[in-house]
């Protein structure tokens, strides 16, 4: 992964502008959608080091990051701006890479969310034909949103 801020050159002295969570989430779907091409498959390599340098990037604490960065894939599949598949890849990315770090924190908020598009990853005997995501998935994410508003 890049890391996705823009460097500027003002009054002689670098500074990094700060860089907006969905900016985050976006080049993650474009970078998701990259390797699908080139690959066929898109691998769960995120790690601690990307999450710390965002954070560093942006000045967001990396709890409140992730949880900013949950809520931003939370609110395009609610939109329907997102699949399913590529939302979750990126809260499997997040999750995992914030498991790297022992001594990392999360926010319940970013667990419910991450949580939610987890219950959406395999069929059940009493699905049916109805897919799990939709099932599960939307439901959920759409009461975690209703409680942030």
């Amino acid at each position: 992964y890049s890391t996705p801020s823009m460097l500027h050159v003002q009054r002689g002295r670098v500074r990094y502008e700060h860089m907006l969570h969905t900016k985050i989430v976006s080049e993650l779907l474009d970078y998701h959608s990259a390797l699908l091409v080139q690959t066929g498959w898109t691998p769960i390599d995120m790690k601690y080091r990307q999450i710390r340098q965002w954070s560093n990037d942006t000045n967001i604490p990396e709890v409140e990051l992730t949880e900013l960065l949950a809520l931003d894939v939370a609110a395009r599949y609610a939109r329907n701006e997102i699949e399913y598949g590529p939302a979750d890849w990126i809260m499997n990315n997040l999750f995992l890479a914030m498991a790297e770090d022992p001594l990392s924190e999360w926010s319940d908020l970013f667990l419910d969310v991450f949580n939610a598009f987890d219950s959406g990853e395999y069929k059940r005997d009493e699905d049916g034909d109805v897919e799990p995501s939709e099932k599960y998935t939307r439901p959920e994410i759409a009461r975690i949103l209703s409680m942030k508003r």
